[in-house]
C-alpha cells in the first residue's frame, strides 16, 4: 500500500505551473494523518490476507504544498507509523517531495538517517529554474535550493531531481541537464508540464533540446561518467524488455492511495489539488473507500483510445498513466491527450538513437546498465551464436 499525505497546502514558493492548487494555510490536523496511517496499514495487510503479496508493506509519503513547512508533524507521523508498523509486522519505507528551500543540514541528516527518499524539485540551472520556481514576492530560489546539494554527497541513490519542463523554460534544457551533471551525481527526472498549452513551435523546442540533451548524454557514457535521466534510461529499458512491466504501471486508486489535509481519498497526489475535484474523490479517513467510485476508478484508467492499439510502441508508451490523462484529456483518466502522444513518440525515437550509438560501439558501461554484461562477455556470446 503507497499512502501519500498532503500535510499542507501552503508552500514557501509559487511556482507558476504548479498543479497543487491555490496555497493557502490548510494543514492537516494530527487525528486526519493517524486515521489515515492506521487505514493504510490495515490495507497492507489485507493484501496479504487477499493472496495479493506475500508480506505487508507499505511507503508513507509526505507531499504538499511543501511538506517541509510542516516537519513536526512529518516527524510524528513517521514515528507513529513505525511504532504501529512494528507492532503490526508490516515493513515501512518512506519518501518525501520537497522544493529544498527548506532543506538544511539538520533536516537533511534526520531523512537520511531514517531511511528516506528524496523527490527535490529543482528545474535545473539557474536561467530554468528561476523561470517559474519564485517566491510570492518573485524573487528565485535557485541560490536557495542548491545549497542543500552538498547535503547529499555519499548519499545520491537516495534522491531524484525533479526538473520540470514547460513551454516557458524549455530552451534552457540541455544546459540545464549538462548544469546538473555537473553539480551533483543524484539521478535527474525530466518532468514535462503536461498541462501546459504545447504550441508547435514549443513542441519542436523541445525535440531540439531533448535530441541535445541526447547527445549530452551519449558523450558522459564515452568519456566513462554515464548519467542518469529517466526519460532515456526508462525508454531505452522498455526496448530492452519488451515494453513496460506490470510493476512499473500506474496503480492509482488500488494500491496507491493519496489523503488530503482535509482527510479525503485520492488515487494520486498529482491530482489532490485544492481537494475540490469531487469525481476524483473515493473516500475519506473516517469513512473508509467509497467502494463504487473506486471501483469505477480503477476499470476507467489506462487507455481506452482506439487509436492507440494499433500504435507499434505502444507497449513502450505510458498511456496508461491515469493522472497525465487526467490532466491532458479534459478530466478522463483513461484517455492520452495528444501532448502524451507526441511526447512519448519523440522520446522512444531519441532514446533509441542513444542506444543504437552506444551498442554499436559496445559501452561499457551501457552494456552493464541495459544488460547486465561485459562487452567481452557480450562479444564470446555473439561468437558462439555465429
Amino acid at each position: 500500500m503507497d499512502l501519500t499525505l498532503c500535510l499542507t497546502h501552503d508552500c514557501n514558493l509559487r511556482c507558476g505551473y504548479c498543479y497543487a492548487g491555490r496555497k493557502h494555510r490548510k494543514t492537516m490536523e494530527w487525528e486526519v494523518a493517524k486515521a489515515a496511517i492506521d487505514f493504510s496499514l490495515k490495507e497492507s495487510l489485507s493484501e496479504v490476507e487477499l493472496g495479493l503479496t506475500e508480506a505487508p508493506s507499505m511507503v508513507l509519503g509526505f507531499f504538499g504544498g511543501e511538506p517541509l513547512l510542516e516537519w513536526e508533524l512529518l516527524k510524528r507521523c513517521h514515528a507513529y507509523a513505525h511504532e504501529q508498523a512494528d507492532r503490526l509486522g508490516v515493513r515501512v519505507r518512506h519518501t518525501v517531495t520537497t522544493n529544498m528551500t527548506l532543506l538544511d543540514a539538520e533536516k537533511c541528516s534526520w531523512l537520511l538517517e531514517n531511511g528516506y527518499y528524496l523527490g527535490l524539485s529543482l528545474d535545473g540551472n539557474e536561467a530554468m529554474h528561476d523561470t517559474w520556481r519564485k517566491y510570492a514576492g518573485g524573487k528565485g530560489s535557485h541560490a536557495d535550493c542548491i545549497k542543500a546539494l552538498p547535503l547529499l554527497e555519499g548519499h545520491e541513490s537516495r534522491a531524484e531531481i525533479v526538473c520540470v519542463v514547460d513551454p516557458a523554460n524549455v530552451r534552457h534544457l540541455a544546459d540545464s541537464v549538462r548544469w546538473l551533471a555537473d553539480a551533483t551525481r543524484v539521478n535527474i527526472a525530466l518532468n514535462p508540464n503536461f498541462s501546459a498549452d504545447w504550441t508547435e513551435e514549443a513542441l519542436e523546442l523541445l525535440s531540439e533540446q531533448y535530441r541535445e540533451m541526447a547527445d549530452f548524454y551519449v558523450q558522459r557514457f564515452r568519456e566513462g561518467r554515464p548519467i542518469h535521466v529517466n526519460v532515456i534510461d526508462g525508454k531505452i529499458k522498455t526496448h530492452v524488455q519488451g515494453g513496460y512491466q506490470t510493476c512499473d504501471k500506474c496503480s492509482m486508486g488500488e494500491k496507491e492511495v493519496a489523503v488530503s489535509a482535509a482527510g479525503n481519498f485520492y488515487p494520486c497526489a498529482r491530482l489532490v489539488g485544492n481537494d475540490d475535484a469531487e469525481g476524483i474523490r473515493f473516500g475519506n479517513v473516517w469513512s473508509g473507500y467509497d467502494t463504487d467510485r473506486r471501483l469505477r476508478l480503477i476499470a476507467e484508467r489506462g487507455n481506452r483510445n482506439p487509436v492507440c492499439f494499433v500504435c507499434p510502441v505502444r507497449e513502450r508508451c505510458m498511456s496508461w498513466c491515469g493522472c497525465v490523462n487526467y490532466v491532458t484529456s479534459g478530466g478522463d483518466i483513461g484517455m492520452v491527450g495528444p501532448f502524451t502522444c507526441f511526447h512519448e513518440k519523440m522520446s522512444i525515437d531519441v532514446s533509441d538513437a542513444v542506444a543504437e550509438a552506444l551498442w554499436s560501439e559496445r559501452n561499457a558501461d551501457f552494456l552493464w546498465r541495459f544488460y547486465g554484461v561485459t562487452p567481452e562477455a557480450l562479444e564470446e556470446a555473439e561468437s558462439k551464436e555465429v
